[in-house]
């Protein structure tokens, strides 16, 4: 990363983002200088007000790192949603006892698969769960086989946020309500 030729990776961020926003002056609308502020509580009030994805917390004499790095850490604006249980997939390798993902869905529309999430003791219940619900046609496609059950069964998911076609970014299981 340069400026006029030199190398400024080795400058703190908040002199790397005074450099940016000096350089961002008259720039066209479409390039924004994202703000920083040190006021963590009101700027976590905003995130949540406006439903955004969430801060990123930065140390402000870290110098510019290519990879991940401990200098930043990423706070997320989770949501939590109770849907239904409409199947499984298949699980594989240490998963293969169990199942790799509960297929959902929210007033009979499909919403995601969850995958991540449940401990050991919440597998083996789920599973038995299954076990003891009667298959059914799949009611919808969600790109890949799955087993639909005929289950009356709720859980609640983590997500990030819904995609435009209203299924679940980044869905972890939680736990059953139902």
């Amino acid at each position: 990363m340069e400026l006029y030729g030199l190398d400024v990776t080795k400058q703190p961020y908040l002199a790397r983002k005074k450099l940016l926003f000096e350089l961002l002056e008259g720039a066209p609308l479409e390039i924004q200088y994202v703000s920083y502020t040190f006021e963590l509580e009101k700027a976590w009030a905003d995130v949540v007000h406006r439903g955004a994805e969430g801060l990123i917390l930065k140390d402000i004499n870290s110098p510019y790192e290519y990879d991940r790095s401990y200098k930043w850490l990423k706070l997320k604006n989770w949501k939590f949603q109770t849907v239904d249980v409409v199947g499984y997939t298949l699980g594989r390798g240490a998963r293969s006892p169990f199942f790799r993902s509960l297929v959902l869905a929210k007033d009979g529309k499909f919403v995601g698969c969850a995958g991540s999430g449940p401990n050991d003791w919440e597998l083996r219940q789920l599973k038995d769960m299954f076990a003891d619900a009667r298959k059914i046609p799949p009611p919808f496609d969600i790109g890949e086989e799955y087993t639909a059950l005929d289950i009356k069964l709720r859980v609640e998911i983590k997500y990030y946020k819904h995609t435009d076609n209203g299924v679940f970014r980044f869905p972890v299981f939680q736990r059953i309500v139902s």
